[in-house]
């Protein structure tokens, strides 16, 4: 399945970072530079209305080379919390 993000609902902040309200959660997507030893990439979290992170089912932080697909993977995190299947 290839994903895509709705473009439309995220908006960058002055950091550089995107962020993104949908289905009552917060998603912010940001750089992860390289550095000895790990991988660069881009990342996602998930955050409840109350501020809780939502799981993602992955273990450890997801990298991903495509700012598209971070942002796609969020959408769908979100979605999945909501109660969509």
């Amino acid at each position: 399945m290839d994903l895509h993000a709705h473009m439309r609902a995220w908006q960058r902040e002055e950091d550089g970072s995107y962020k993104a309200e949908i289905e009552g959660f917060t998603l912010h997507v940001t750089w992860k530079p390289e550095r000895p030893g790990e991988r660069r990439g881009f990342t996602y979290e998930v955050k409840s209305a109350e501020g809780e992170a939502v799981p993602s089912g992955a273990e450890g932080p997801e990298l991903f080379e495509e700012i598209e697909h971070a942002m796609a993977t969020a959408e769908k995190v979100a979605h999945h919390a909501a109660g969509h299947s």
